[in-house]
């Protein structure tokens, strides 16, 4: 027997609970005007910090790639405001009782960028090339629990026996097991839907001139410069009302700031030592302000296979040197909020109790005396490395400095400005202290502790492995019981405080300013990346007009 969308939801517990526990911070909407001040026209211009490495949604693993393709394509689901799953491609869904046969009933009429319309059967595609290419991801985790697609993978079956497109417009699911994220999961930028005739055809250039089935198609991609999309007059959604958005790479806060007081930009985030004036200075009245809690993490990861890392009492030590809140509060001054722990506020399995390591360093000496360094004697000088962006961050990095030199540790802060170059290295395990953060991609705790902590995961950048750890993900995955699961991820929290692989520094507020002219904003708990640009307006006024320089058709300058 299957249930229908509504009640199938009632068989993934957590992903409804999470709902009602991301309803106490809730989703940031300016008003929605009377429709006849939307307009449709006008270029939206907004900051992007780094090149993406690659467009092609089967292998986006970083928040700059999911920024752009977030808006170029779509797929099965998407998330409301408030973090439900609700229709995307699929027009709804059914589920068994026992979860592990899924039908997902397709809209008719969508198309792609170049004209072809979307079936069952492109889905079918889209996750079988994950699967042959065995890259490891929360989707692969899912995929993988497909009945079949092992078999698939390595190569001794032809096709995925519970993967099927039984109708033109109805695609089936069957899995091994139950896999509770899954209808977060199929949220991902990665369950995208890609045309498989324009994948063979470019190959490899594929992730440099995507062609999606969302709301804005790829126009071109200038390195280091520019990323430009336009509206799709054809997305079944109705089109955007912007005509273009372009996003401005490389940029640092502090000049993103300045190029959006100039009116160059229609959105900024707020620099370091900026976030009290902006909140009392009537400067800045002019502009809209946003303030809520991400789902985001900051992070001084240590490389736990090396030498003097793969020591758990060093790693305590260097906790309980650092003085985070002074950090937070004093110099990164952007409005973030200390960390205790891995899960953020609005997460589900948030912990409010939980203490993490308070600033105390004369446990921190006991420790390392206990390491076999007292007062520090015979500690290597330890690399700290960054991707240096903001101001802050050089403060920062000092004050981890000083704090670990008044415990006898040398530190030496080391910058690589590359984000391509600097994911290459974390991933060669390289570099033995790093500066990292981590958003969620999906409103679900496996996205952060799995993917950050599971000994099997790519994005394990200090390389940590606890056995009862990887048990109790593993555990957590298939659970459907609201309540167990959520204490299966407070107990994976409470072993990682304890090992302490990393420095958790801040939870991540999203803060930003908009300018008086831009309608139609809307910010979840996933923050910047996944603002849908294609309920954004741009209304008429003195700086509205200076950004409507393009209307309908015409080319971008």
């Amino acid at each position: 027997m299957l249930w229908s969308r509504h009640v199938a939801c009632l068989i993934v517990p957590l992903i409804c609970g999470l709902l009602l526990v991301s309803a106490h911070v809730g989703g940031a909407v300016l008003p929605t005007p009377p429709s006849s001040e939307m307009t449709f026209g006008g270029t939206y211009r907004r900051p992007l910090l780094n090149d993406p490495p690659t467009l092609d949604p089967s292998f986006i693993t970083e928040i700059y790639g999911r920024t752009v393709a977030s808006q170029i394509f779509d797929g099965l689901v998407q998330f409301d405001v408030n973090l439900k799953p609700i229709p995307a491609i699929a027009e709804f869904w059914e589920a068994s009782r026992d979860a592990r046969t899924w039908i997902f009933h397709l809209r008719r009429g969508v198309m792609f960028h170049h004209g072809r319309e979307v079936t069952a059967q492109d889905f079918v595609y889209c996750f079988a090339r994950l699967i042959k290419a065995g890259k490891a991801g929360p989707l692969t985790e899912l995929l993988h629990r497909i009945r079949g697609a092992e078999e698939f993978a390595h190569g001794q079956t032809p096709r995925i026996e519970g993967l099927q497109a039984v109708e033109r417009y109805t695609l089936q699911i069957k899995l091994e097991e139950p896999f509770a994220p899954l209808l977060a999961v199929l949220g991902l930028a990665n369950a995208a839907v890609i045309p498989q005739e324009e994948v063979e055809r470019q190959g490899a250039q594929f992730g440099r001139a995507p062609i999606g089935a969302g709301p804005f198609k790829f126009v071109r991609w200038e390195p280091r410069q520019e990323i430009v999309l336009e509206a799709n007059e054809m997305y079944y959604g109705g089109r955007p009302f912007l005509d273009r958005v372009v996003y401005k790479i490389g940029a640092t806060f502090e000049r993103t700031f300045e190029e959006f007081l100039k009116g160059d930009l229609e959105e900024t985030v707020i620099p370091s030592g900026y976030t009290e004036a902006v909140r009392t200075d009537p400067q800045y009245r002019l502009y809209q302000h946003i303030r809520k809690p991400r789902l985001s993490l900051l992070y001084i990861g240590f490389n736990t296979r090396l030498k003097p890392f793969d020591d758990k009492r060093v790693r305590q030590a260097f906790n309980y040197a650092v003085n985070r809140q002074a950090i937070v509060r004093d110099i990164s001054q952007m409005g973030n909020l200390p960390a205790t722990g891995t899960l953020p506020p609005g997460m589900p399995g948030y912990d409010p109790d939980l203490r993490g390591y308070d600033y105390n360093p004369a446990k921190a000496k006991r420790l390392l005396a206990e390491a076999g360094y007292p007062n520090g004697v015979g500690f290597p000088v330890v690399q700290l490395w960054t991707l240096f962006r903001a101001e802050s961050t050089k403060e920062e990095l000092a004050a981890y400095q000083k704090y670990l030199a008044d415990v006898g540790v040398r530190v030496e802060v080391q910058v690589e400005s590359d984000w391509s170059r600097y994911r290459e290295m974390l991933s060669e395990g390289k570099l033995p202290m790093f500066r990292l953060s981590w958003s969620a991609t999906v409103p679900d705790p496996d996205d952060f502790l799995s993917r950050l902590l599971h000994s099997s995961s790519p994005n394990n950048r200090t390389f940590y492995r606890h056995a009862r750890v990887d048990q109790l993900l593993d555990q957590a995955r298939t659970e459907l019981d609201t309540t167990q699961r959520i204490e299966l991820y407070r107990e994976v929290e409470r072993i990682v405080m304890e090992d302490a692989p990393w420095i958790t520094q801040h939870y991540h507020m999203f803060e930003r300013l908009f300018q008086p002219y831009v309608g139609g904003i809307e910010v979840s708990l996933l923050g910047d990346w996944a603002m849908p640009l294609r309920k954004v307006w741009l209304g008429k006024g003195p700086a509205g007009g200076k950004a409507e320089t393009t209307t309908g058709g015409e080319p971008y300058p």
